[in-house]
């Protein structure tokens, strides 16, 4: 007992200086900022390039634009591997916060907030066997004769979309889509050309399947908020802001470059 209180005598009378020595600095006290957290759906083989996993981390341009949002502001962000249609429900229902790529339709505009401006651009484009002669100059008038394999409740911009004398038979994915034209259950794709000249690297089939040009579209790109959220409107507002903040800057730019997004 006696030694106990020596050694609480000893320390009432060290010098503050050399307490600090031994401490951490200060700010390690006190607590952190609270983020807010709102959920972002994700598919489970991820939206080349604008989301990905790779070596265990997510990563894109959609990604880094969620970054960019989070160093400025009070949000931080959850992801939820969802398949697209799910993803769709989930948000329009308030389950899920967050969709990270939208084309912006005037339905759609019914069951989300957009985030304007848009943050990028996609392209759709077409693809085929090698031994299929088709020709395209962009008149989708000239595909009415075949079968094209789609994705399920995606949008190829305004034109294909609406273009009702045209034989789409949607599919869940990317790879299942290949998986018809492969089979010649269809006789053309469509899709975005950077992931699908990365899944057709990826299996070795470019000495199977061309791709068409030009462009079926290049479409804006929006991320989209769910409108169940008491706090919707203050977040799209921020949400707004920082978009334009970081378009009017030369990193923007940067990840444009860098994910190959230069359609304009």
């Amino acid at each position: 007992m006696i030694n106990f209180i020596k050694i609480i005598f000893l320390l009432c009378i060290l010098p503050s200086s050399v307490l600090a020595h031994t401490s951490s600095k200060p700010s390690d006290y006190l607590p952190k900022k609270t983020k807010v957290i709102l959920t972002v759906a994700i598919d489970d083989s991820g939206y080349f390039p604008f989301n990905y996993q790779e070596n265990g981390q997510m990563k894109g341009f959609s990604i880094d634009i969620l970054d960019y949002f989070k160093a400025h502001s009070k949000y931080d962000f959850e992801f939820i591997v969802r398949p697209w249609p799910r993803t769709l429900y989930g948000v329009a229902q308030g389950k899920i916060d967050l969709i990270l790529t939208l084309f912006k339709t005037p339905k759609r505009e019914q069951e989300y907030h957009f985030i304007d401006p848009y943050y990028g651009y996609e392209a759709n484009q077409l693809f085929t066997l090698v031994g299929n002669k088709f020709e395209f100059n962009g008149e989708l008038k000239q595909l009415q004769p075949y079968s094209i394999g789609t994705t399920r409740d995606y949008s190829y911009g305004e034109a294909f979309d609406q273009a009702d004398y045209l034989n789409k038979l949607p599919a869940l994915k990317e790879e299942v889509l290949l998986k018809l034209l492969l089979g010649n259950r269809v006789d053309l794709i469509i899709g975005n050309p950077l992931i699908f000249n990365r899944i057709i690297s990826k299996k070795s089939l470019t000495s199977q399947i061309k791709v068409l040009e030009p462009y079926i579209a290049t479409t804006p790109v929006h991320m989209a908020l769910t409108k169940k959220r008491e706090d919707s409107q203050e977040i799209q507002q921020i949400f707004e802001q920082l978009t334009q903040q970081l378009k009017a800057s030369p990193y923007y730019q940067q990840l444009l470059d860098k994910y190959q997004l230069n359609f304009t």
